[in-house]
């Protein structure tokens, strides 16, 4: 998939989100969920006005898992209106395959389209989870019909045994297409949302996503024993090796990975412990910047970044190690670029919805 980096755009607006400050304000009647306002913000500068998630960086392409977080923060935050519009384009644009999976890329040059039909299974993912919250709270049974559709295909299409019958793990692959070679199976350790999983695959009637979920926890486990979990992972009858073709170092993927478990209820995790190690001294650093891309052999810090939504999942990390103070998040600002900005939407989310309380409820 498409690594992602940093572009500042719209300083305005993101003066405006600043405003609100880290998360810590109080609710009031005019603002009755604090993070409503920082959801309004970011969804004016990165959703254009058919409700096509806008990644800029990448030639303003559009995705199936930008639409996905999209679709649910605006369900977490109540937001009917953003929602239907974002489910509107999706369906219209990405619902292109034989099956209930999207494509997971479009291009507006020449008129917009499809580029590549293979679907990106954590898009797929985050839409069925979307979709089967939104049907409860939406009291919508479609939303909950189109979300199971999805939830089976997933299952039917992107879950495969580990090679071999030393784990006889359920793998989650990356898309339908191109993951499972003789070599073995290409994973990506950030499209485990284990929550998601488990919740889409009970309310679906689905117990191989349940199972999956189970598998992927002590797969993470086992990656992270003895270094931070990588973005990339061949599984072979061997165990785990690099795959040469994609990344093997902690970064703009893997960095989710964290995100993820906490939200899942899993803080003490030891995924959740390396990377809190490696944002430690970071974190407690008065400069802006992060690490984002890390060798996972050596700790050697690669690449770093000052756009907040980086910096906010860190913070996260030391939340779910003890931490109970607001200083580390960063202010949000919605001129940071899609993908930092919407990671800090789903971060201050997931503390909300997990038992974590650093942060604004």
């Amino acid at each position: 998939m498409i690594s992602r980096r940093g572009f500042l755009a719209s300083a305005a607006m993101g003066a405006v989100a600043s405003s609100l400050g880290s998360g810590l304000c109080a609710a009031t009647a005019a603002t009755p969920d604090p993070l409503l306002p920082l959801w309004k913000a970011w969804k004016l500068i990165h959703v254009s006005s058919s409700g096509r998630v806008i990644d800029r960086l990448q030639d303003n392409v559009s995705h199936s898992e930008g639409q996905g977080y999209a679709l649910l923060v605006a369900e977490a935050l109540g937001d009917r209106e953003g929602f239907d519009l974002i489910l509107d384009w999706t369906l219209a644009n990405l619902a292109v395959r034989d099956d209930a999976l999207l494509a997971w890329r479009w291009h507006p040059a020449n008129g917009g389209g499809v580029t590549d039909t293979n679907n990106a299974t954590d898009g797929d993912l985050f839409t069925a989870w979307a979709l089967m919250r939104a049907a409860d709270r939406f009291g919508e049974p479609r939303y909950g019909e189109i979300g199971t559709r999805i939830a089976a295909d997933i299952s039917r299409l992107c879950l495969i045994p580990s090679p071999g019958s030393a784990q006889e793990w359920l793998l989650l692959i990356p898309g339908v297409e191109g993951f499972a070679t003789s070599e073995g199976v290409v994973v990506n350790p950030a499209y485990y949302m284990l929550r998601a999983m488990r919740e889409i695959g009970e309310q679906a009637a689905e117990p191989r996503l349940v199972a999956a979920a189970a598998d992927g926890n002590a797969m993470l486990s086992r990656l992270a024993r003895e270094r931070l979990v990588p973005d990339w992972v061949r599984v072979t009858p061997e165990g785990f090796s690099p795959d040469p073709e994609k990344s093997r170092a902690f970064g703009y993927e893997a960095l989710r990975v964290p995100l993820y478990l906490i939200w899942s209820g899993l803080p003490g995790h030891p995924a959740v412990a390396r990377a809190r190690e490696a944002y430690r001294a970071s974190l407690e650093e008065a400069g802006d910047t992060i690490p984002v891309v890390i060798d996972p052999e050596t700790g050697e810090t690669r690449e770093t970044s000052s756009d907040p939504g980086y910096r906010a999942l860190a913070a996260l990390t030391a939340c779910a190690g003890g931490a109970r103070t607001g200083g580390l998040m960063p202010a949000f600002t919605a001129g940071q670029p899609y993908y930092p900005g919407v990671l800090q939407l789903l971060s201050l989310l997931a503390q909300r919805e997990s038992t974590l309380g650093c942060y604004v409820r």
